[in-house]
Formats: C-alpha cells, sequence, structure tokens
C-alpha cells in the first residue's frame, strides 16, 4: 500500500508541474500577443484604416498635420499637433521636433505631405507613417474629428 501512494504521488506532481510550466507558457504568449509591435524604423506610406489601427496600439504615435491653419480650425485628427506646410517657417518648426519619436505626418489629400518626405529623412526623422490618403481619407472613413484648437494639455505648458 505505501509503494502504491509512494507512486501515486509521484505522478500527481510530475502531473501538477506540468500543468503549472503549461500555463505559465500560455500565460506568457498571451501577453506577447497583447503587446503591440514596436514601430519600424523608416517611411511608410499607410492609409486612414491603417493609421487609426496604429494610433490605439501606440500612444505615443505623435499625429503631425500640415495643413493650413484654417484646414485645422475646420477639422482635425484629435490630439494633433499643427505645422503649416505653406508657412516660411515650415523647416525650422519640423527641426524643433523629436527626430526620435514616432510620427503620423498628413495633409488634406496626400500631396503636401508627400513632398513634406524628402525634408523628413533630410532632416533625419527616423519613423514616420505618411497617411497618404490624408485628412479627406480620415474623414471618409467617419473616424473622430475635432474642430477649433487643441486644449493646452500639462506637457505643453
Amino acid at each position: 500500500m505505501m509503494k502504491h501512494l509512494m507512486y501515486s504521488n509521484r505522478w500527481t506532481w510530475a502531473l501538477l508541474t506540468l500543468s503549472l510550466a503549461w500555463q505559465m507558457t500560455m500565460t506568457v504568449q498571451a501577453a506577447e500577443a497583447e503587446r503591440p509591435k514596436p514601430l519600424k524604423a523608416g517611411y511608410h506610406e499607410i492609409k486612414s484604416a491603417k493609421a487609426i489601427a496604429l494610433l490605439k496600439q501606440h500612444k505615443g504615435l505623435i499625429i503631425l498635420d500640415i495643413r493650413t491653419e484654417k484646414e485645422y480650425l475646420a477639422g482635425h485628427i484629435i490630439k494633433a499637433k499643427h505645422v503649416d506646410y505653406y508657412k516660411n517657417d515650415f523647416k525650422a518648426q519640423l527641426g524643433k521636433l523629436n527626430r526620435k519619436k514616432p510620427y503620423l505626418v498628413h495633409c488634406a489629400s496626400g500631396g503636401r505631405s508627400g513632398k513634406a518626405m524628402r525634408l523628413f529623412k533630410d532632416l533625419g526623422f527616423t519613423r514616420i507613417y505618411h497617411m497618404n490618403d490624408g485628412f479627406k481619407g480620415w474623414e471618409k472613413a467617419g473616424l473622430p474629428v475635432r474642430r477649433g484648437r487643441e486644449k493646452a494639455s500639462k506637457k505643453d505648458k
């Protein structure tokens, strides 16, 4: 009887150990699946649908709207920073930005922002996502828009 209990306890411990190892493996795999993939270095052409997915996954992705002030005030992506492509100091304004951070850049329909890609490269920006269907594509997809100016956050003060 004692021998039978010893074997039984060994099997119980073995099964418990295997069960625990399997649960730990599944927990790690689930955590890895939920973790978003890091934003890739380089210059990427994307549409609005991909942009909204990236913004949901990556809170650090900075939206850069390069339309005119009038266009921006009429409607823009929530939390977008504004730098007017047509202003004389456009290059200087871009030069003030952190080149290591990831940016989602757009204009109205992709023309101005497409031309600006060369400037981003020349200035040494490392991660640019060009939303090539522009704000018009964003609106057409029914994605959220804010009118007027963005309220300054505590970080901006």
